[in-house]
């Protein structure tokens, strides 16, 4: 009874993502291995790069909850595959553990067209207003 009741305490463990039988893992090989092929092993990747369609990830998480609490990373393991263009693996590597933090960059994109300063914005809205003014005592802009 008394491994039954320990069960019921211990924080349930999640596994998040495609975490690759290593057996399958180890049937890769560089300059050899298709993408047919890795996808019959690894299964689907879990991310393809958006500027580089031919890099592969294959990312796992397992995390630990508490009954009240967020879920608290335990372990990660991250699968890079790297294509050359006729589709076959250039490189693959393992990346465990990874929690690396990426900085930001804090500059903005500029956007087309033209940027107004505010005197030019106050400036140009004075114009509309006063052209309004007069169109309003002559009886309109209209013919």
């Amino acid at each position: 009874m008394a491994p039954l009741t320990l069960a019921a305490c211990s924080p349930a463990q999640e596994l998040r993502g495609n975490l690759p039988d290593p057996s399958a893992v180890a049937q890769i090989t560089p300059g050899k291995t298709t993408k047919v092929e890795v996808t019959k092993l690894l299964g689907s990747p879990s991310n393809i790069s958006t500027f580089d369609t031919g890099t592969w990830y294959y990312i796992a998480r397992r995390s630990v909850r508490d009954a009240l609490s967020e879920p608290q990373l335990v372990a990660q393991t991250i699968y890079v595959v790297q294509f050359d263009d006729a589709g076959v693996v250039k490189s693959f590597q393992q990346q465990d553990n990874n929690d690396t933090e990426v900085a930001m960059i804090p500059r903005t994109t500029p956007a087309s067209g033209k940027e107004l300063s505010l005197i030019e914005q106050l400036l140009g809205n004075f114009g509309k207003f006063a052209n309004s003014d007069d169109k309003k005592k002559t009886g309109g802009g209209g013919p």
